[in-house]
């Protein structure tokens, strides 16, 4: 059924995603989409930002390498075009407390994994103790949803690598350690 979502997204856009349409597409009827999601949005959710099937990067013991390769994944889901189809309509659909908490219910996994993979760096020494793993989450997201969903995959090494730098030096630098004299100038 997420596949099926996946391929009208990309097929026919959001509006036309229905769930009679996924159910249609996938061979099911109405009713057993219901039983495993809530709603239209709820399996649109799990099928645009839900791990699709692929397991989350492993730590090399690098964390520039391991960033980079965060970046990139989360690069090409964001370029997809289920992706571009469904986050625009998601976004305008997410007015609702309880919208904004299936989202981070989607995400717990891979944010838990991404403070994972910042604990061991600091284990490790690579980083200093204090990095927001959230906020760091949040840009790396963030920044790369945008990217996706106005460029695609356009200068797709560039980005990647300009990005993994950067969430880099914030890891390596959090703010409390850099010195407060600093934030006030």
């Amino acid at each position: 059924m997420l596949l099926a979502a996946r391929t009208l997204l990309a097929e026919v856009g959001y509006q036309q995603t229905t769930i009679s349409a996924i159910a249609r597409t996938a061979g099911v009827n109405t009713p057993a989409i219901y039983r495993r999601w809530s709603s239209r949005e709820a399996l649109i959710e799990e099928a645009v930002h839900g791990p699709g099937g692929h397991p989350l990067p492993r730590s090399t013991g690098d964390l520039r390498v391991d960033l980079t390769t965060w970046v990139h994944i989360f690069l090409v889901r964001a370029a997809r075009p289920a992706a571009r189809a469904g986050v625009p309509g998601l976004l305008a659909d997410s007015r609702t407390a309880e919208a904004r908490q299936r989202l981070l219910a989607i995400g717990a996994p891979v944010r838990a994994a991404f403070q994972d993979l910042l604990d061991d760096a600091v284990r490790r020494g690579e980083i200093p103790a204090g990095a927001d793993a959230m906020f760091l989450f949040d840009l790396l997201a963030g920044t790369t949803t945008m990217q996706g969903l106005t460029r695609g995959l356009e200068g797709q090494d560039r980005f990647v690598d300009a990005l993994a730098r950067s969430l880099y030096v914030l890891a390596a630098h959090p703010a409390d350690a850099v010195g407060t004299e600093a934030v006030g100038q």
